[in-house]
């Protein structure tokens, strides 16, 4: 299952209370403290679920999850979409 740059900026916005407005897909998010320790974990659930997958614990780090691009093009690979 794909899921869309909008809807993980628009999950960041509700559910992380994020402001959008200054972030575009390569802004980095946990490595400038945008995004925290439990927001990171509330972000995997929440691509868990939507896309149906598993993500393997060493697969949560800063390659695969610090801006909406690394978070898209990851799950381009796990997920088989392209």
């Amino acid at each position: 299952m794909t899921i869309t740059i909008d809807e993980i900026s628009e999950f960041m916005s509700t559910e992380l209370a994020i402001d959008m407005t200054e972030v575009d897909q390569t802004t980095p998010l946990f490595s400038t403290g945008m995004i925290d320790s439990f927001s990171l974990i509330t972000l995997v659930v929440f691509l868990e679920t939507r896309c149906n997958f598993r993500m393997p614990p060493l697969d949560v780090n800063l390659d695969n999850l610090d801006s909406i691009e690394k978070i898209i093009s990851y799950l381009d690979r796990v997920t088989g979409q392209d």
